[in-house]
């Protein structure tokens, strides 16, 4: 007599645990600075004068980026600079210039920051990798701009706002990264409402004899407007040298699926399900 396939319960019953998502962390980071309403409004009182200079900087800001050899390689800028490509960066950088003389601490600027870092970690549209030093420096390059203006008793609060926004960076930045380390290389896709979120194929490599689990919390790092749709966060706790402490944790929301070749999971080992290269890995929401 055959063996019945063997079902383990739904993906949607359980839980995940993923780093905290853009917003989160810039939150957190933002109190340990002490980044609050009152020095906000403090650093407003910088924001005309910084206008003032704004134009300015974007313009020293990639001219030096353009003669510093080492930076200028990492571009793709030896020899004439692609004047679209230059607009299209000095376009993003006036934005984020803009935003940051405003200010900006919402959760919204959070995805943005965490998309330049996956961006300098050439998974933007010209695939181009940044080194992270540079765009460290960089920061560093604005900072020493802003202080021919800023007070010294308020460039403290600019530092600590310029550092949480590189560390941000650094996560979307290193959640890329992550997608490139194994051995094992699938391909990672999404149908139906959930092909927004993921609008382009991904290759995941996860650790030789990895699982649906490893492949999964790559991507849902990676791509947190997919973690958005497709997850809900569980209240839980765990220890901490002797006392408890609350953290989020993730499942998914009911009825998603996740196929590998095409057959639901559930039907498999769930999570633990185990890949091997040229398997592809699907995320399927419910109502398609």
């Amino acid at each position: 007599m055959a063996t019945p396939p063997k079902t383990e319960q739904p993906v949607w019953t359980q839980v995940l645990d993923l780093p905290p998502p853009p917003e989160a962390q810039m939150r957190e980071q933002l109190a340990f600075v002490g980044l609050n309403e009152t020095a906000k409004r403090q650093m407003y009182l910088d924001g005309e004068p910084l206008l003032a200079h704004a134009a300015d900087w974007v313009a020293a800001a990639y001219d030096h980026l353009s003669r510093f050899a080492p930076t200028a390689k990492a571009l793709g800028w030896e020899g004439r600079i692609p004047e679209d490509e230059l607009y299209l960066r000095r376009t993003f950088f006036s934005g984020w210039i803009g935003r940051t003389i405003g200010v900006d601490t919402s959760g919204e600027f959070a995805r943005y920051l965490f998309h330049a870092g996956r961006v300098h970690a050439g998974y933007g549209p010209d695939r181009r990798f940044v080194p992270p030093e540079w765009v460290s420096l960089s920061l560093t390059l604005i900072l020493r701009m802003f202080s021919t203006v800023v007070p010294a008793e308020r460039l403290g609060l600019w530092t600590s706002y310029l550092g949480v926004q590189q560390e941000v960076m650094r996560a979307g930045f290193e959640a890329a990264l992550e997608l490139e380390k194994g051995r094992t290389a699938v391909k990672v896709d999404a149908l139906g409402l959930a092909l927004p979120a993921l609008p382009e194929p991904l290759e995941v490599r996860i650790p030789q004899g990895g699982t649906v689990l490893d492949a999964a919390c790559k991507v849902l790092t990676f791509r947190p407007e997919l973690r958005d749709i497709a997850l809900e966060p569980v209240q839980d706790t765990e220890e901490h040298a002797g006392w408890m402490e609350e953290v989020t944790r993730w499942r998914f929301k009911p009825r998603w699926a996740l196929l590998k070749n095409g057959r639901d999971v559930a039907y498999l080992e769930g999570l633990a399900t185990r890949l091997k290269t040229g398997d592809h890995l699907t995320f399927l929401p419910p109502g398609r």
